[in-house]
């Protein structure tokens, strides 16, 4: 955007788009090119703050990939995002005139959440393939108006949940699909932390643009920023969608003049009676970040936010169940695993292909768009869940903000 162009004018400017008012993108909008199974994609960059700058630098170390454009309104995060692109890399401060560069084959939005709605139907018009940070709209409309315009393009389209593409998870899923753990009846998720979650501003004039997680115009705050991942992971793993939303936040500590919750704590009915918890604290770091799924016959724990560990624990009841149905191959079966099950310990899940922490996870995710681009498939992580989880999100808002039990409407099923 024009360099004079002040936040405030850009945030009615975004509005006003997303409204409908033509941004005249479409006009400039011409055939992109095919890409071939053995070309690198080009890519430029919506927003390089502190993850958009780490997802460049991540692509940039992903093969079949290059970031050869940036874009920021805020200079300091321009040059942030550019130190790590390709050498030549061209700069922009309004996004629009990127998407004009008809050499970019794909788009990485990376930008507050309420920008993504609008910045995806711009880049959609184009023709270019897109990455979408979550959350992937801000509200249940914008949900279901960019799942609707995803479907009627030709264009990749990536939410950009990364747990998604690591194998462990990938394995979790499957052990609780099979039946691993018996039937499903309770999820406990935490992403705790004791921090006030702000970015140190020394300009007020930059505090909504710094911080605009804190402003409710901008962001979910904690179910969006964080929640988000576990509610995904949960949908993916029962394969099934909330019935009913309801629960508990508030500003109850960081006085601050934040307008988005300090703390929220909701529960999520899915079919069969399954009760899944969904917490984020900014007072207390207590299990950090950690999944419980626990069933009629052992539980599966995920713990840390990086390089995930996972274990499973047989109930008691179930111990001389299992010990039975593997008598046959008691040699397969170490002695300190045996002791493990009998006395309800936890049993490690490993994977020979796991990603040690986030960068090794996020390319996995950048090698899977880029398979898609390449091959025409549609990524793990896609519009339809993007979808799901931005509705998800939004009822657990008005959940709290209302006081209210929110239901899944048929409406929102894509």
């Amino acid at each position: 955007m024009p360099k004079k162009m002040s936040r405030r004018k850009f945030i009615r400017t975004s509005a006003a788009a997303a409204a409908g008012i033509s941004l005249g993108v479409g006009a400039f909008a011409k055939p992109q090119r095919k890409v071939a199974a053995s070309d690198t994609i080009l890519m430029g960059v919506i927003g390089t703050g502190d993850r958009g700058a780490w997802e460049v630098e991540i692509m940039q170390h992903t093969p079949g990939m290059k970031v050869v454009a940036c874009c920021d309104i805020y200079p300091p995060h321009l040059a942030n995002g550019l130190q790590y692109a390709e050498k030549n890399a061209k700069a922009y401060e309004d996004y629009r005139k990127m998407l004009q560069n008809r050499d970019l084959d794909g788009i990485l939005i990376c930008t507050p959440q309420h920008l993504h709605y609008q910045m995806a139907l711009d880049t959609l018009a184009t023709g270019k393939h897109i990455i979408c940070q979550k959350t992937m709209t801000l509200n249940t409309t914008e949900a279901l108006a960019l799942s609707k315009a995803v479907k009627q393009s030709q264009s990749v389209f990536q939410v950009a949940y990364q747990w998604q593409s690591n194998p462990l998870f990938q394995k979790v899923g499957e052990m609780i699909r099979s039946g691993d753990c018996g039937q499903i009846t309770h999820i406990r998720c935490n992403y705790n932390r004791n921090t006030n979650w702000r970015t140190p501003v020394d300009d007020p004039k930059y505090e909504h643009l710094l911080n605009w997680r804190m402003y409710r115009e901008y962001s979910g705050g904690l179910m969006a920023e964080l929640c988000s991942h576990h509610i995904n992971v949960v949908n993916w793993f029962l394969s099934a969608l909330p019935l009913k939303v309801t629960g508990f936040g508030g500003i109850d500590y960081w006085k601050d003049g934040r307008e988005t919750y300090d703390n929220v704590t909701t529960i999520f009915e899915y079919p069969g009676g399954v009760k899944a918890t969904f917490q984020a604290i900014t007072t207390n770091a207590f299990e950090n970040v950690s999944m419980i799924f626990m069933g009629t016959e052992g539980a599966i724990t995920l713990r840390k936010e990086e390089g995930q560990e996972a274990h499973f624990y047989a109930e008691p009841k179930q111990v001389e169940k299992i010990m039975a149905e593997e008598s046959e191959s008691v040699e397969a079966i170490t002695s300190a695993t045996r002791r493990a099950w009998a006395g309800s310990k936890a049993i490690p899940i490993t994977v020979e292909n796991h990603t040690k922490d986030d960068f090794e996870t996020t390319r996995a995710m950048f090698l899977d768009f880029i398979d898609c681009v390449r091959n025409g498939k549609m990524p793990q992580s896609n519009v339809n869940n993007g979808r799901d989880v931005s509705i998800c999100v939004d009822m657990a808002l008005r959940a709290m903000e209302n006081g209210v039990i929110e239901k899944w409407k048929a409406e929102y099923s894509g």
